[in-house]
């Protein structure tokens, strides 16, 4: 895929969603306990899925630079639960989201940035976005469109 075209659908996904709801709105209206909810105890709810997917977002942004992530690391952040689950920890996630985001859309943007990681961060996060949509649905909550 041409950067102009990741661009476009990363643009897309965000704003007005493809094939599903737009990724700006995935917390909207969403209480701490609904966000922090597991359809059974082995499964993620729908915070560790965007801790999940920022993390990999900036593990993406982390080798355009060179770095590399350790193992230790992705063990621990992979599937991050919140240790604290508050009103303001869940608005700190939102601005996070979006602040993620954004940072992806400069990394796509930017001529210099290679687009394999960048487009592998596109199909993951439409995966997961799918899974929070189920989440919410699971917990009778109305489906953004």
């Amino acid at each position: 895929m041409d950067r102009e075209t990741l661009l476009r659908h990363w643009e897309e996904a965000w704003r007005e969603g493809l094939w599903a709801a737009p990724w700006s709105r995935v917390l909207e209206g969403l209480t701490p306990p609904e966000a922090v909810w597991r359809p059974q105890p082995e499964r993620h709810c729908i915070w560790q899925s965007i801790n999940h997917m920022m993390f990999w977002r900036d593990v993406a942004l982390r080798r355009l630079r060179g770095e590399t992530v350790a193992a230790e690391e992705r063990q621990r952040r992979n599937w991050e639960m919140p240790s604290d689950t508050s009103e303001a920890a869940l608005d700190a996630l939102r601005s996070a989201w979006t602040r993620s985001h954004g940072q992806v859309r400069a990394a796509i943007a930017d001529e210099r940035a290679s687009l394999a990681d960048l487009q592998n961060v596109a199909y993951h996060d439409s995966y997961h976005v799918g899974q929070i949509m189920l989440l919410r649905a699971l917990q009778g909550l109305p489906p953004i469109e």
